[in-house]
């Protein structure tokens, strides 16, 4: 038996979530930290500032209200880089090279690929 290959304790799973989280103070780093490079960017370099930019056109004609609309937009990049699926690829999981059995393998899918946002 392997017993390099263990699963990720809920507790470091709840906290890269979290770490994601805040680090989307920058919207899209934490996207970026959990591997997903092109929603990171998209959400860094497009998605904020049109979200700015309507936030002020909006702030103009609703008296300031308007502004809101980007503060929700970075809440929900942050929520959304809390429940994305972590695409990194964590060594610590891989068996030493040869001794993969069936069940080794079965158990990195189930490590590599668990469930979204618990």
């Amino acid at each position: 038996m392997n017993t390099l290959l263990t699963q990720p304790t809920p507790a470091v799973i709840n906290a890269e979530n979290e770490i994601a989280a805040l680090l989307s103070i920058v919207p899209g780093l934490g996207h970026i930290y959990k591997g997903r490079f092109a929603a990171g960017f998209f959400w860094m370099f497009v998605g904020m500032p049109i979200a700015i930019w309507i936030g002020i056109l909006l702030g103009l004609a609703t008296a300031g209200m308007g502004l809101l609309l980007p503060i929700a937009c970075w809440a929900a990049v942050a929520v959304d880089a809390y429940c994305e699926l972590d695409l990194r690829k964590h060594h610590r999981f891989l068996p030493p090279s040869g001794e993969a059995d069936e069940n080794t393998l079965t158990a990195l899918r189930q490590t590599l690929f668990p469930q979204r946002c618990r």
